[in-house]
């Protein structure tokens, strides 16, 4: 089930600044990487919308022979409980396969979802997530027979802010200064309301 949020920029000047939505991982570490999960342009008395629905997918991302290619496995659809091994098959670049049933509940809990590198030869790299087909989160540095999990809630992280540059990520720290918004597992619409008073930006959520 997807649920569609509407964004209503009521405010008469949005100062060149964007609305930044995050989905925040479970126990996220400190060197994790967070993606902005929705950039919306922001035109004062405009109203953007968007879908959300609970489909993770993941992929791994590692450097190549010469300095600044980025190689990217597959991408894949992941449910929670589930583990994903990265392998790198005749010492090729890593790809992912699901790994036995036995291995994911060693692993893991039921919530989570998770990557395993399995590579041999050992290749370190970058674990990517993603809700909807968008970042969400990018934990760096898998080393070899490490596990990296994900677990998020339904839980969107509103802020303004100036616009992300192309790739540009955020930390841990940042969701302090967020409006958190807890979405009733029911609705199916949701219209949130931007205001500035004195300064403040606001935001106040309606579902249906």
């Amino acid at each position: 089930m997807s649920t569609r949020f509407n964004v209503a920029m009521n405010v008469e000047d949005m100062q060149g600044k964007t609305v930044l939505v995050f989905l925040k991982p479970q126990n996220p570490q400190r060197n994790y990487k967070i993606h902005a999960w929705q950039v919306l342009t922001g035109s004062a008395g405009a109203t953007e919308s968007f879908d959300y629905e609970a489909i993770i997918s993941t992929d791994v991302t590692s450097e190549g022979e010469k300095p600044g290619n980025t190689i990217i496995s597959g991408s894949q659809i992941v449910v929670p409980g589930q583990l994903f091994t990265a392998t790198s098959p005749s010492g090729l670049s890593p790809k992912l396969q699901l790994a036995p049933t036995s291995l994911a509940q060693a692993k893991l809990t039921p919530e989570q979802c998770g990557v395993i590198n399995q590579t041999n030869p050992f290749v370190q790299f970058d674990s990517n997530w993603y809700v909807n087909g968008r970042p969400v989160v990018t934990m760096p540095y898998v080393d070899a027979n490490m596990t990296v999990s994900f677990e998020y809630e339904p839980n969107f992280y509103f802020m303004v802010a100036s616009p992300p540059m192309v790739g540009q990520t955020y930390i841990v720290q940042n969701f302090s200064d967020m409006t958190q918004y807890v979405m009733p597992i029911t609705a199916t619409e949701v219209d949130v309301n931007l205001t500035k008073d004195k300064g403040l930006w606001t935001f106040n959520f309606n579902a249906l």
